[in-house]
């Protein structure tokens, strides 16, 4: 994101209904003479996090016009909970969670919680193990997609969490594509999966080297995640182009998140 201090209030790439368009409206003073200008590096492909790095990114920019010397607001709770507020909110009450805001600030791989707020980054730790992450190409926008959502039992889903965070702290890989597998059929179960997306995971799931895949953005269908080990390169990347998808990014470009 580029920021001019000496600007008119204009803003570029960011849309006026996103979370960023919403806070930049709700401090008009401290963006009036301030330009604001987002460029996506993946060019509007879906499920790379653009709307939560824009909010993320023009919540901190506020706080630093509004009083350059203070930090207190900088802290990814606040800004965290700032973003909770936004007006995006579904039929039934529900808000966005702001668990991939959270991600972006803390930076490697990162645990979340909601309530009591909780959050770290650590890397990760399979060493001969990757997560390959794949353009659909179909974008679901999520603040689009959270207006309709119905409340969901997500006890299972929970469970499921815990065993893979379990299994991380233990260096036990398989348990852990267990659990990844398990827990995109419980997303299924919910019918929380697009179908184009199940039926790439069913061609991708098919193929021996693929130890799990799950969707990921709203509904999991903008991006897959695909865990193979790393020898197995070659032939995901042949797979991919029998599918023509093409890989995005790896572990191997893993961010180191927000410093002060």
């Amino acid at each position: 994101m580029r920021i001019s201090t000496e600007g008119k209030g204009l803003v570029s790439g960011i849309a006026p209904d996103s979370p960023a368009g919403q806070w930049i409206r709700q401090n008009k003073l401290a963006c009036a003479h301030a330009d604001l200008e987002f460029t996506d590096p993946h060019l509007g492909r879906g499920g790379f996090g653009a709307s939560s790095a824009q909010y993320l990114l023009t919540n901190i920019a506020v706080q630093v016009l509004k009083n350059p010397d203070q930090k207190e607001n900088l802290k990814i709770e606040s800004i965290w909970r700032a973003y909770r507020q936004m007006e995006t909110i579904s039929s039934e009450g529900l808000r966005l969670s702001g668990a991939d805001l959270v991600g972006q600030y803390t930076g490697g791989l990162c645990v979340f919680q909601a309530e009591p707020f909780e959050a770290h980054a650590f890397n990760w730790p399979f060493a001969e193990e990757d997560v390959v992450l794949v353009s659909t190409g179909h974008k679901l926008s999520t603040h689009e997609h959270l207006r309709g959502l119905k409340r969901v039992n997500t006890e299972e889903l929970e469970w499921i969490y815990k065993r893979a965070m379990e299994a991380i702290i233990a260096h036990n890989v398989q348990a852990f594509y267990d659990n990844v597998n398990d827990y995109y059929a419980e997303l299924l179960e919910l019918g929380l999966v697009a179908e184009n997306t199940q039926v790439l995971a069913t061609s991708l799931l098919a193929k021996p080297f693929v130890h799990a895949a799950k969707g990921c953005g709203a509904m999991g269908s903008d991006v897959i995640a695909i865990f193979i080990s790393k020898k197995s390169r070659p032939q995901l990347e042949k797979t991919l182009a029998a599918l023509n998808l093409r890989a995005v990014t790896d572990t191997s470009q893993i961010d180191r998140g927000f410093h002060e």
